[in-house]
C-alpha cells in the first residue's frame, strides 16, 4: 500500500461514498427529498475526504513504506480527524432544516472503529502482495543452448572440431558436442572470456600461461592443452593481459 494519496481513487471513493449514503439514507435522512439528501452527503462526505486528503498529503513522506505504516497512519487519521464529524454532521443537518444533536463520544467511536476497521482490511490485503513501486523477485531464467548441455561454471575453453565442439572442463573431462561454434559464442557472451582464434575461445579462468613461437602466440590451459591466438585476436588478447602470464 502507498502512504502518498491518489487524487483518481480519492475521487472515486468520495462519489461511491455520497451514492450509497443517498441511496440508504443514514441518521434520518432517509426523509429528505433526493437534492437535499444529495446536498447533505456530498457536502459531509467531501469535506471529510479533503481531511483525509490532507492528512496523507502531510504525513505520507514522513513515514517509513510497509503495511505496518500505513495502518499506523490511516488508524492515527481515524482518531484525529473524526474529532470534528459529530460537529459536522450537526451543522451540515441545521443547514437544511434538520433538528439533529448527535452524542459526540457515540458518533465518535463508531466512525473510529469504521475507519480502522477498514485500514485493518486493507494493511491484511497489501501484506502478501508487492506496493506500486516494489518490484517483483526477479526469476532465475531458464537454461539454453550451450548450458543445456554443459556446466557453464567449469567451462575453460571452447574449441571446434568440423561439426562438433570439444568442451574444456575444470577437472579434465573433455566432452565432444554437436554443435555450431557461432551459436556457442553467442551463448558464452555473457561469461568472462574471448574468442581467440577462428574456432577456439577460452575462459578468463582458462588461461594458466601465455607462450610464444616465433610470432606465433599460444595460450595454455590448466592441464597443459595449448591454444592458438590469431593476429586478428592478438590485440583483445594482449589487452586482457593474458600474454604477460
Amino acid at each position: 500500500m502507498n502512504s502518498q494519496p491518489n487524487a483518481r481513487i480519492f475521487a472515486v471513493a468520495t462519489v461511491a461514498a455520497t451514492l450509497l449514503c443517498v441511496i440508504a439514507g443514514p441518521f434520518g435522512t432517509g426523509v429528505l427529498p433526493v437534492p437535499t439528501r444529495t446536498l447533505v452527503w456530498a457536502a459531509l462526505i467531501s469535506l471529510n475526504a479533503l481531511k483525509w486528503w490532507s492528512w496523507y498529503r502531510w504525513l505520507g513522506p514522513r513515514i517509513s513504506d510497509g503495511p505496518w505504516a500505513d495502518f499506523a497512519l490511516a488508524a492515527g487519521g481515524a482518531v484525529v480527524l473524526n474529532a470534528t464529524l459529530p460537529l459536522e454532521i450537526a451543522w451540515v443537518y441545521r443547514a437544511v432544516g434538520i433538528d439533529f444533536a448527535p452524542g459526540w463520544l457515540g458518533m465518535w467511536l463508531v466512525a473510529v472503529l469504521i475507519s480502522v476497521s477498514i485500514s485493518a482490511v486493507v494493511t491484511a490485503v497489501s501484506w502478501r502482495r508487492p506496493t506500486a513501486n516494489e518490484a517483483p523477485p526477479p526469476q532465475p531464467s531458464p537454461p539454453r543452448g550451450l548450458a543445456l548441455k554443459a556446466d557453464l561454471s567449469r567451462l575453460l575453453a571452447v574449441t571446434s572440431e568440423d561439426h562438433y565442439l570439444r568442451l574444456h572442463m575444470e577437472g579434465g573431462d573433455r566432452p565432444l558436442i554437436l554443435y555450431r561454434f557461432g551459436d556457442a559464442l553467442a551463448d558464452l557472451d555473457g561469461l568472462d572470456g574471448l574468442q581467440v582464434h577462428r574456432g577456439v575461445w577460452i575462459a578468463a579462468k582458462g588461461v594458466s600461461a601465455a607462450e610464444r613461437e616465433g610470432r606465433r602466440w599460444w595460450l595454455r590451459l590448466p592441464d597443459g592443452t595449448r591454444l592458438p591466438v590469431s593476429d586478428r585476436h592478438l590485440p583483445a588478447v594482449r589487452a586482457r593481459g593474458w600474454l604477460a602470464r
